[in-house]
């Protein structure tokens, strides 16, 4: 492979500063194709395959941000319902909402979805009832633990909905009218199709 020479960066000088424009560099690494929607199949395909052969891995990463999940309820329990202790749950929690998906397991990032959305409007996260926290940090350890991969697991989808009603009939109590600007997002209006 030849390598191109290096580009240097643009500088443009002012009186009171200096505005440096750098070098393009991933340009000679697109792909361009000529198949439907310009997409290069064989880079998804190298994509696609990658994946296959880390898949192995996910479960562990998975029980790993669980223990993350397990050590900020252990903190709520053992210093109580604090900004910072309630900060890390949802931290936790956060991140497997986002990283839940890719990893094989779209349920618990949908139930750890629920609690984010429950620390989030809650009016004041610290009147949470510590049972609702457990029962979903509980439910998200189980789903790993079980090893639930889908949506549609019919146990695993009546503790989304139930957590997901309890969630929602506390935010309404707790935010009265103001739940109205909220409640078009509840996990349930967007989920009528069984999804």
């Amino acid at each position: 492979m030849v390598k191109s020479p290096i580009q240097q960066a643009e500088e443009t000088k002012f009186s009171d500063h200096t505005v440096i424009v750098p070098p393009h560099r991933l340009k000679s690494v697109i792909t361009h194709t000529t198949e439907r929607g310009d997409i290069a199949m064989d880079v998804v395909a190298r994509a696609e395959a990658a994946l296959t052969e880390i898949r192995h891995e996910f479960r562990a990463w998975m029980i790993s941000e669980c223990e993350a999940l397990e050590a900020a309820r252990s903190a709520i329990r053992s210093r109580g319902q604090s900004g910072p202790t309630l900060h890390k749950v949802f931290y936790a929690a956060h991140e497997i909402k986002g990283h839940a998906a890719v990893l094989g397991f779209p349920l618990a990032g949908r139930i750890a979805g629920v609690l984010c959305r429950l620390l989030t409007y809650a009016p004041d996260p610290q009147l949470v009832p510590l049972a609702v926290i457990e029962s979903h940090v509980d439910a998200i350890r189980a789903v790993v633990r079980e090893q639930i991969h889908t949506v549609n697991d019919k146990t695993g989808k009546e503790i989304f909905e139930r957590l997901a009603g309890i969630v929602e009939n506390f935010l309404s109590q707790a935010l009265g009218e103001a739940y109205a600007e909220i409640a078009g997002d509840a996990p349930l209006a967007s989920n009528k199709t069984g999804g």
